[in-house]
């Protein structure tokens, strides 16, 4: 019996990681090639989804990513980066990575 509640207890605390926010692997494609293609406000939200907050009457999009390593109560914070995507006429112009 305590052999089974040890397990329990030790399966339980396993560390993983956890992902919010947009994908890594898209952000890093879009950065490094939005100079040499237009990339429309259509095709940013069908690669990285609805921005989490528009401004500037919709010409600033702002997205989130963050990657946390631990279990669920007790979770260290790999990385956090906020991107910023400025446009004019639909099309991408500049980005702006921020990582805290």
């Amino acid at each position: 019996m305590a052999f089974l509640v040890l397990s329990l207890l030790t399966t339980s605390c396993g560390k993983q990681y956890y992902y919010a926010g947009i994908s890594e692997n898209t952000v890093e494609e879009i950065v490094s090639n939005y100079s040499s293609n237009k990339y429309s406000k259509e095709l940013i939200v069908n690669l990285l989804g609805a921005p989490l907050i528009k401004e500037n009457n919709g010409d600033l999009w702002i997205y989130i990513s963050s990657k946390d390593y631990g279990n669920e109560t007790f979770r260290k914070n790999v990385y956090k980066k906020t991107l910023k995507l400025y446009f004019s006429n639909n099309i991408l112009l500049d980005i702006k990575e921020l990582s805290l």
